[in-house]
């Protein structure tokens, strides 16, 4: 293991002189904990982590590729360093500490923080970006592909659309009550059809990777909202159905819209431009 690191080390003090580019990150003192996570934010996505001691866990985040989250394996862990080096030819050095409650455990270098880049997500879109998707989307007319009115609420898809990776499904809302209806979600989940006696029907709840939620206008009291969500792209077999969930936040008014996985194989491609152009 020590002749791994030591190796590890060369190859990188190998690669700052010979990049041209590359260059030091000035040195930090991180402190992390047993039952805390301490989270450091770069300005590219991370290349590769050499840690000083087997004792301290690292893992880069499978959405934010410019995010790394750091715990202690041991409350016994002995001081030791950390490198990191990201895809801009940056090597970062820190010295790590155990502390039982750190000081800062968010550690943010990218340079410019206040209008730099976003986190780099692996989806092929980052927060800014699809807020751009959402406002687009809420202002396109379209027909309902699916819509279910209960309880004074309209509740409806007027698309699904594709792009880079991602599902996009477009829904709206518009309460004609004149009791608020706060919307709660909505949430998506497959449900199994198949069930028997034995056997109840099985619902797995799918986590959106971006999700908006905007009121429109507020005319003769119809509360309208849109309501975009974005998933990493999947398939549903035959046997299967999606399930679109809006419940009420402080209330029992639920509705649901429920759709095949042909549905989804009959996705469009996203009408809105989310790159800028070169």
């Amino acid at each position: 293991m020590r002749k791994f690191q030591v190796q590890t080390r060369i190859l990188f003090l190998l690669f700052g002189l010979l990049g041209g580019g590359a260059c030091w990150a000035q040195q930090a003192e991180l402190e992390v904990s047993w039952d805390k996570t301490t989270v450091l934010i770069f300005d590219a996505p991370i290349q590769s982590i050499d840690r000083g001691s087997p004792w301290l866990l690292g893992q880069k985040d499978e959405r934010a590729l410019n995010l790394l989250k750091l715990k202690a394996g041991s409350k016994e862990m002995p001081n030791t360093n950390l490198h990191v080096l990201t895809s801009d030819g940056r090597i970062h050095a820190f010295e790590v500490r155990y502390a039982v409650n750190p000081v800062n455990t968010t550690w943010d270098f990218r340079e410019e923080q206040d209008s730099g880049p976003e986190l780099e997500s692996s989806l092929g879109m980052n927060s800014g970006e699809f807020e751009k998707v959402a406002e687009g989307l809420a202002l396109l007319h379209s027909n309902p592909i699916k819509k279910q009115f209960r309880y004074e609420v309209h509740f409806w898809l007027k698309g699904i659309y594709y792009q880079q990776g991602l599902l996009f499904f477009d829904l709206m809302m518009r309460n004609t009550s004149r009791i608020p209806f706060e919307p709660l979600g909505p949430d998506l989940r497959v449900v199994d059809s198949r069930s028997s006696k034995r056997s109840s029907r099985r619902v797995v709840d799918l986590e959106p990777a971006f999700s908006a939620v905007q009121s429109l206008n507020q005319k003769d009291d119809q509360q309208l909202k849109s309501l975009v969500l974005a998933y990493p792209v999947f398939t549903v077999a035959n046997q299967k159905h999606l399930v679109f969930r809006l419940r009420e936040r402080r209330g029992d008014r639920e509705l649901h819209l429920r759709l095949k996985g042909k549905h989804l194989l009959q996705a469009q491609s996203l009408p809105i431009e989310t790159k800028k152009p070169i």
